[in-house]
């Protein structure tokens, strides 16, 4: 047998228990990656007191060192391998979940009264901690899906699959925090929406809990398929660095990782301005509640369209093109004022619609990258390839939560986000236009990654699967 060669093992089929079990590992990441991306810049900034300056400093710096974790982490599970149950992934996600659900617990504590050199401490430490944890956890489970199958049209429904797992976990958590966080409060006259952080613990427990249910149950329902061996009596040597540069060479997974920087710079940061739109320029937090919709309905929509066009169309293919829609539908949102935040919340159901590729295709997409590596370079190395995606995806992380409370700092000087009496008509005019403007420009960046970086449409896809010896699906 030729060194570097992937085989299958003896294992069950794959079947409805992996995509289960790959449901579960997102539900699981998710009870914690969606608390913090979604509440963590809210309760530090208007209710521990950070200031916007500060805070966007900290996350800038440990986000960006943190993301030195994922390439490490990475070599590491390379360099170690499978156990002796041919599990190279299984086993870390196991040992991690527990510490990763305690680390988000941590992120939340209640510092209010705090000196502000202590609340600094507890934002940076437990930041770095739940950060670290994540990678532990998250860049295992991202691999995972490549060693699971090889059939493209399977890929998919793995890609299907972890994108409802990161819309069920938000369910509980889009709908029901921010009618628990949230408290219409009167003073001096002036009634407005506050953030109530001190429940914010209790939530944070729960979810840690449900957290390790679901790691434990990917675990019982994934079978890692696709191992790679070496020629007997000849180890196989890894180098890092040798995949760092073979990385960047490639155009697959660096396009999907721009799409995937655009995609966190501005859809996910424009998710803060949203929140914040809701509070100060519709005058209602819990409105919040609702825009799990523009999430859940575009994914129905994308499973009933996709499922009978993947095959026949591609994944690259129905990612890029319906994004013109999306384009148009925030171009009409930054230069028409909408007051009704019913109409909001629909226009923005229309043009992530439209992106439904995006959601349901992206990790698929990154699973075909790593075989277009392998396809180039003769060496698999699933491990690193997706840490270094992870990597940028952190950098991009860091400069996404950093920007935007430092885009409003510098915009709109006058707005304090403690500070309801500064919530002023056109203070909160202004963020309405941030929350417009962000997602148009990375709904844009997005179709140019598609469009001319990815290089693996459906014909390209077939051919590889054949030159790699394994079944088209």
């Amino acid at each position: 047998m030729a060194p570097n060669q992937v085989t299958g093992t003896a294992k069950r089929p794959f079947g409805f228990r992996d995509l289960l079990g790959y449901f579960m590992g997102d539900f699981g990441c998710n009870m914690s990656f969606t608390l913090i991306s979604s509440y963590m810049f809210i309760f530090y900034t208007q209710y521990i007191g950070i200031s916007l300056a500060h805070y966007s400093i900290v996350i800038l710096i440990t986000k960006i060192l943190d993301g030195i974790n994922d390439p490490i982490i990475g070599a590491i599970v390379d360099r170690m391998g499978a156990n002796k149950k041919g599990e190279k992934f299984k086993q870390w996600i196991l040992r991690g979940a527990p510490f990763l659900a305690l680390a988000a617990t941590v992120m939340f504590i209640d510092a209010e009264n705090w000196s502000y050199p202590a609340k600094m401490a507890l934002c940076i430490g437990g930041y770095i901690l739940w950060d670290i944890t994540y990678t532990v956890v998250n860049v295992p489970y991202g691999a995972l899906s490549s060693v699971m199958t090889s059939k493209p049209s399977q890929r998919a429904a793995l890609s299907n699959a972890r994108s409802w797992g990161y819309i069920i976990a938000g369910v509980p958590l889009g709908i029901l925090i921010p009618l628990f966080a949230y408290e219409q409060v009167t003073k001096n006259g002036q009634t407005a929406s506050i953030f109530r952080g001190e429940r914010m613990f209790p939530i944070a427990i729960i979810l840690g809990i449900v957290s390790v249910i679901a790691f434990a149950l990917l675990y019982l329902n994934t079978e890692e398929r696709i191992q790679q061996v070496e020629a007997e009596g000849e180890e196989v040597k890894f180098n890092y660095f040798t995949t760092l540069k073979d990385f960047f060479h490639n155009r697959a997974i660096l396009g999907i990782a721009l799409a995937s920087i655009a995609q966190i710079l501005f859809l996910m940061g424009g998710n803060q301005l949203h929140q914040l739109t809701y509070q100060m320029y519709f005058g209602d937090g819990t409105l919040s509640s609702y825009s799990i919709l523009t999430q859940v309905i575009p994914l129905l929509v994308g499973t009933a369209i996709g499922g009978a066009l993947v095959g026949k169309l591609g994944k690259k293919e129905l990612s890029t093109w319906p994004l013109i829609g999306s384009i148009a539908v925030y171009v009409l949102l930054y230069f028409v004022e909408i007051k009704n935040p019913i109409l909001w919340i629909t226009m923005q159901i229309i043009a992530n619609s439209f992106a439904f590729g995006l959601t349901i295709y992206t990790w698929g997409m990154v699973s075909d990258a790593i075989d277009y590596q392998e396809w180039k370079t003769g060496f698999r190395n699933e491990g690193s390839i997706y840490a270094t995606y992870s990597m940028l995806r952190k950098v991009a992380q860091g400069f996404g939560q950093s920007f935007i409370p430092a885009a409003i700092a510098i915009l709109i000087p006058t707005l304090n986000v403690k500070d309801p009496m500064t919530w002023t008509p056109e203070n909160s005019l202004a963020i309405r236009d941030m929350a417009a403007l962000f997602p148009l420009i990375g709904y844009i960046l997005i179709f140019i990654c598609f469009k001319f970086i990815f290089n693996l449409d459906r014909k390209t896809v077939a051919e590889m699967q054949v030159a790699l010896g394994r079944d088209k699906g």
